[in-house]
């Protein structure tokens, strides 16, 4: 049997959620836990405001009007963080959800 790269390899997800642009929250690790955990990701996987607002504004262009309250983009990304499905994933669909959701105006 060969041995593929690409093949699915027992893992653990790791989550990292800050609040301060910049600052990653790592509880109950030491230094060198977090460099190491860190080097051995196979995948990671970021979604951060910005994504929220890209999704927005592609869907008021085709709209040709503002949708959503950008003050309610954070809450949406750490919703969709603390509902996360591991077995569906998460994937600009995802995004557009929450953003229907959480975001969109009255």
């Amino acid at each position: 049997m060969i041995n593929n790269p690409f093949a699915p390899k027992e893992s653990k997800i790791l989550g990292i959620v800050s609040r301060k642009v910049g600052t990653p929250v790592f509880p109950n690790l030491e230094h060198q836990e977090l460099i190491d955990r860190i080097a051995h990701l196979e995948t990671a996987i970021i979604w951060k405001v910005e994504h929220f607002e890209q999704e927005a504004k592609e869907l008021e262009q085709q709209s040709s009007k503002e949708l959503y309250d950008r003050t309610r983009f954070e809450k949406a990304l750490y919703e969709m963080m603390k509902n996360h499905n591991r077995d569906k994933g998460s994937s600009w669909n995802t995004v557009k959800h929450y953003l229907t959701e959480f975001c969109k105006k009255d």
